[in-house]
């Protein structure tokens, strides 16, 4: 699977797979408790994501631990 790092301030976040109209997306954070899945897509716009900058963008507010890893399932 081809990773993407998405660049966001000093956190270098890794992202798998496709971006999809359908997709979840697997959160892996440092604290591993508070890992889990995205099924929602953008919450803000009520869409799927674009790109995996905005998906990003996204999920880093809605997480208290630092997000590592993303993968669209």
């Amino acid at each position: 699977m081809k990773e993407h790092i998405v660049i966001s301030g000093d956190l270098a976040i890794s992202c798998y797979g496709l971006l999809e109209e359908n997709s979840n997306f697997e959160v892996v954070c440092e604290d591993e408790e508070d890992d889990s899945i995205w099924c929602e897509g953008n919450t803000e716009t009520g869409e799927p994501f674009t790109s995996w900058e905005e998906c990003v963008e996204h999920l880093l507010g809605m997480y208290d631990s630092t997000i590592i890893e993303i993968t669209a399932v």
